[in-house]
């Protein structure tokens, strides 16, 4: 597992530093037990024998000591595994976030978000017990069966060498399962990922669900789901309980054959009494390692799935970092430029964009329309620097948007976008720190953002005290829309994109809105992707996208006067939908 998965092992900072100490703890804990076990048969053969008091007395007093002493290193061992176990999935955290972060939203946004929340909360609570708990578990096993193998040579080397091949026996039965367990355990891993993806899809889309009168089916389906699930899970736990049932078996064979060999010693004359009874002892603690070493294996069998899905993400091929943006100022401003670009996203039948070509001209209203995967969105992405594309290349102002920090110059508004909870003057603020009331209610101004007061308060002056709850669940479509647009411009950044962000507006209200922003950011450049032809056709440049490329490009008027052209077929499109 851990050269199957070292890009996990190395994320999760496993080593001898974060392992010493549940290992030393572990090691000194077997060490108490074999010297009980000593001080056992050393008053088993007192009692047996001369019986001193004064003898008696000091081993007594030898066991309560260790008795007393092993509780407390085995507390300072769990101790030290919690934090060995916090540090390891710490670790594991940030270095999957920052994988993330390096993949991109284009890159790990095609999975889905149950899956990634999957990987990144139950699967590294998985992964902590194998790389703590069972790996120095393991270098315990491995330390005290050969100490104590070497203990019971010293007496007989025959039940020595017998109870060393039924230790091995107990570590080496699991691994005949290992095949089928794992490709059950990743079964099971699929099914409950699948699972929880569902749930947290219905729990965010339960508004919908509940208006299409989807719920009972969607319920019914996670209760099939939930049902394959608990299959997975009893047909693993049938398996593991033959694999334990012989390692069971070795476990309490090694102690007996143990004893009948030592009788039959005894009987021979190589072995004495008291000797016998040290063997025995000693031949338990011998398998209590391996018996802890085989529960903890099936407590992390889960979790070396879970890692197999972090060893496929931490092999994915990352883009380029992207700039911190320390040292720069704003970069310069000009036209946007594709120069037959060619992007696919990772696992994709075809490109997304195939030899994208066209120019956003500075300080002018551009819209970019076309059908639904046409490659308007992933154009966006690639504009906002978040990867490269394949072939070709783009240019802000002569400069790779990938190269700079390029949300200085760029503020993008999503179509749906996410409002964090606190009052309008707090979520302006949050976007330009410097900005005064004045500003802020210029810009609310602008975007048609004064019917925010409808639902809180009546005064445009008491707008920006009003409380927005999280995601902006208080507010409409619309008002929500309108106060994420605000929030970008009061950026001031030299080019705002609007993907989609006026869906939630009536046409007058949208109209306005863009009217606003013309007259009072007259050298903004200013794109809209959008599926509205009158909005477009207020735009000074229209591009419009067809399959990954870029159909025709122009002012509306002109295109619209070509014969035949995709303009056109689109103005047609919608202008019949609306007169029905």
């Amino acid at each position: 597992m851990l050269l199957q998965h070292q890009s996990v092992v190395r994320a999760a900072g496993v080593g001898v530093r974060l392992l010493g100490f549940p290992v030393l703890a572990g090691l000194t804990s077997s060490a108490l037990l074999i010297l009980a076990a000593w001080v056992n048969a050393a008053l088993f053969n007192e009692l047996l024998g001369q019986r001193r008091p004064g003898e008696l007395a000091w081993l007594a007093g030898a066991l309560g000591v260790v008795l007393v002493l092993r509780p407390l290193v085995e507390f300072l061992g769990e101790i030290a595994q919690n934090r060995s176990g916090l540090v390891v999935k710490r670790n594991l955290r940030r270095a999957l976030l920052a994988k993330f972060e390096e993949l991109g939203p284009m890159r790990s946004g095609a999975g889905r978000s149950g899956a990634l929340h999957s990987v990144l909360t139950d699967g590294i609570e998985a992964v902590e017990p194998y790389f703590v708990k069972y790996l120095s578990q393991l270098v315990v096993t491995v330390a005290v069966a050969l100490a104590i193998t070497v203990m019971i040579g010293m007496h007989s080397a025959l039940i020595a060498g017998i109870l060393l091949v039924c230790g091995i026996a107990v570590v080496a039965i699991p691994r005949i399962w290992d095949r089928v367990l794992a490709e059950r355990g990743r079964e099971h891993w699929d099914a409950y990922e699948n699972m929880n993806s569902d749930f947290i899809d219905a729990m965010l889309g339960m508004t919908t669900l509940k208006s299409f009168g989807a719920a009972g089916y969607y319920g019914r389906q996670l209760e099939t789901q939930s049902t394959r699930l608990l299959e997975s899970t009893l047909g693993q736990l049938r398996l593991s309980l033959g694999e334990t049932g012989l390692s069971g078996a070795m476990k309490v064979l090694g102690p007996a054959v143990a004893l009948v060999l030592g009788v039959g010693q005894i009987r021979g004359g190589s072995l004495t009494l008291g000797s016998l009874f040290l063997v025995i002892l000693l031949s338990i603690e011998l398998f209590r390692p391996f018996t802890a070493l085989s529960g903890l294996w099936h407590e992390s069998f889960y979790g070396i799935s879970a890692a197999s899905q972090m060893s496929a993400l931490f092999r994915l091929a990352s883009g380029d970092p992207r700039p911190s943006g320390e040292g720069w100022g704003r970069p310069p401003a000009g036209d946007i430029e594709f120069d037959d670009v060619v992007y696919s996203y990772p696992e994709a039948g075809q490109p997304a964009l195939d030899g994208a070509s066209f120019r956003i001209p500075a300080g002018a209203v551009t819209a970019i329309v076309g059908l639904s995967g046409s490659g308007k969105s992933t154009a966006l992405g690639l504009l906002m620097g978040f990867d490269r594309p394949a072939e070709g290349r783009i240019h802000v102002g002569g400069v790779d948007p990938a190269t700079i920090p390029v949300e200085r110059l760029i503020t993008l508004v999503p179509q749906d976008p996410l409002l964090f909870p606190g009052t309008v003057r707090e979520i302006l603020a949050e976007a330009s720190p410097g900005a005064g009331e004045a500003q802020m209610l210029a810009t609310l101004g602008t975007v048609q953002a004064q019917e925010l007061r409808t639902f809180e308060t009546g005064d445009m002056n008491g707008i920006l005290d009003v409380k927005v709850l999280e995601r902006g669940t208080n507010l409409s479509g619309g008002q929500k829309q309108r106060l994420a647009i605000a929030r970008a411009l009061i950026r001031e950044t030299p080019v705002l994109v609007l993907d989609e962000s006026t869906s939630a507006l009536d046409s007058r209200t949208e109209q306005r809105l863009l009217a606003g922003i013309r007259e009072k950011h007259p050298g903004l450049t200013l794109i809209l992707v959008t599926h509205r032809i009158d909005a477009a056709s207020s735009a000074d440049h229209v591009i419009v996208m067809e399959h990954g490329r870029v159909a025709c490009q122009g002012s509306p008027g002109e295109l619209l006067a070509e014969p035949g052209s995709p303009w056109g077929e689109l103005v047609t499109m919608q202008t019949g939908r609306e007169a029905v």
